[in-house]
């Protein structure tokens, strides 16, 4: 294995025709939603309903991989970017919705329990 790592748009070429030539077949449509982890070097791959664990057990197998993402035919890069996308996904959107909306404006309320403001400083 290379210690270089691939260009990411280069690797997202490179799953995407391992992916339609020979893993979308060997897998089966039978996917409804889960998470395909590429390898682009060797061109194995995990296959998981949670994209961390097809990408840990990927990890395991062969160490030190140039890794792409895919779900339902939207192929995502190997880096912290992805990665962030593959666990927010996994987030139920109630939680979601739960989660506060002013987060900016009273970031020192939801940390340390200030007052809620209503404005920022400079619109004051």
């Amino acid at each position: 294995m290379s210690s270089e790592k691939i260009p990411y748009t280069s690797a997202i070429a490179l799953a995407e025709k391992m992916y339609h030539r020979r893993i979308k077949d060997e897998i089966g449509d039978a996917l409804n939603g889960q998470w395909v982890v590429i390898d682009v070097n060797s061109g194995e791959y995990e296959v998981n309903e949670d994209g961390y664990v097809a990408l840990e057990t990927l990890e395991a197998r062969l160490p030190d991989i140039d890794h792409v993402f895919v779900r339902d035919g939207e192929f995502l890069p190997g880096d912290l970017l992805g990665l962030v996308k593959v666990m927010w996904s996994i987030i139920p959107q109630e939680e979601i919705d739960a989660m506060p909306h002013d987060g900016s404006l009273n970031y020192k309320h939801y940390l340390y329990g200030f007052p809620k403001r209503d404005k920022y400083p400079w619109e004051e």
